[in-house]
């Protein structure tokens, strides 16, 4: 790993960029970035051994935004290491006040920064989530994230609940990364990565506000991107990075605080197994404690809830026969 480094200041927010196969995308990720109005700006790329143009393109921009470039720093793998390790060597790094992760195939509307860091200073608050904008070739959609009270537990299960739990819209004091020794889950596992550190991040955290304002925009014109294709071995990803989050809660004491919705989570991982005979046993065994909590799971729908429960309580047959027509419906089965 080399570092190229740059002038010793002191910022207000540190942005972690790993770099990837980007090379289409990464202009308009490092414009939106290098434009923010917040001045007090660290930014850290990790070259994550992309096989492309991308850190090329990078520096090319750098040379457009000299200010900017003074408080950049290029990690360079020299072997792929995946976006986990590439996100904690930027952490590692990072000196600013408060931390926060940019995909570079994304970008930031160019107040982010400064609104973002407002909140944290005149509220006193150790994070601040913000809206964000799918971006499709032809529309996008709007998504706004939950909101949060002061019942802290009761808001992080919603948070928990919720269908999109990543990193990018969050803001966080750096002091909770260190002082709660923090970073991403690093194995062979990718996906679902930003919900075990999201969750761990806001259950440390004193207190939490919802900006309620777009300011991110996900970028779903990039085909090759990890959410952009899902299969079986991302589904097992999901299951490892779950359960690290129960054991987690476990040594921390709180486990039953948040034990119905990490079950709901769980649940929704080994739907799939639903679906084939050959699989059911893994179902079964898989985390039974979960079974409990079928019929209340959100991410699931009523004929798998009731495949399900008959599974649980010994009535296979029945699932079976939803399983025929499945078939006759869609003319295939496993």
């Amino acid at each position: 790993m080399n570092i190229c480094k740059m002038s010793n200041v002191m910022y207000k927010v540190s942005v972690i960029i790993p770099i990837y196969k980007v090379e289409k995308h990464i202009e308009k990720c490092v414009r939106s970035l290098f434009e923010q109005t917040l001045k007090e700006v660290e930014y850290i790329f990790v070259d994550d051994a992309s096989p492309d143009r991308s850190i090329d393109i990078l520096k090319q921009i750098m040379l457009e935004y000299p200010e900017r470039a003074k408080n950049s720093k290029i990690i360079y793998h020299t072997i792929n290491k995946g976006p986990a390790q590439a996100r904690n060597f930027g952490l590692a790094e990072a000196i600013g006040e408060c931390i926060i992760y940019c995909d570079s195939d994304d970008w930031m509307e160019h107040t982010m920064l400064e609104d973002m860091y407002r909140v944290i200073q005149e509220q006193k608050v150790d994070i601040v989530t913000c809206d964000f904008r799918m971006v499709y070739n032809d529309h996008y959609v709007d998504y706004h994230t939950i909101d949060w009270s002061e019942d802290k537990i009761a808001s992080l299960c919603n948070y928990i609940a919720y269908g999109w739990t990543v990193l990018w819209n969050i803001l966080v004091k750096r002091d909770i990364y260190v002082q709660n020794k923090l970073k991403f889950f690093e194995s062979d596992s990718a996906y679902c990565e930003d919900f075990n550190l999201s969750v761990k991040v806001l259950f440390h955290a004193g207190k939490v506000v919802h900006l309620s304002k777009i300011l991110y925009n996900y970028n779903q014109m990039n085909v090759g991107s990890i959410m952009r294709s899902l299969n079986k071995k991302k589904m097992h990803d999901e299951q490892v990075m779950y359960l690290d989050v129960i054991n987690y809660f476990k040594l921390q004491g709180v486990y039953p605080l948040y034990e119905k919705q990490l079950c709901w989570r769980i649940l929704k991982s080994t739907q799939e197994w639903v679906l084939s005979t050959s699989t059911y046993n893994q179902f079964l065994s898989f985390y039974p404690d979960c079974h409990q909590y079928i019929c209340s799971c959100p991410f699931i729908n009523t004929k798998l809830k009731i495949m399900m429960w008959c599974l649980v309580h010994h009535l296979s047959l029945i699932s079976r026969f939803m399983l025929v027509l499945r078939f006759l419906k869609h003319g295939k089965i496993k």
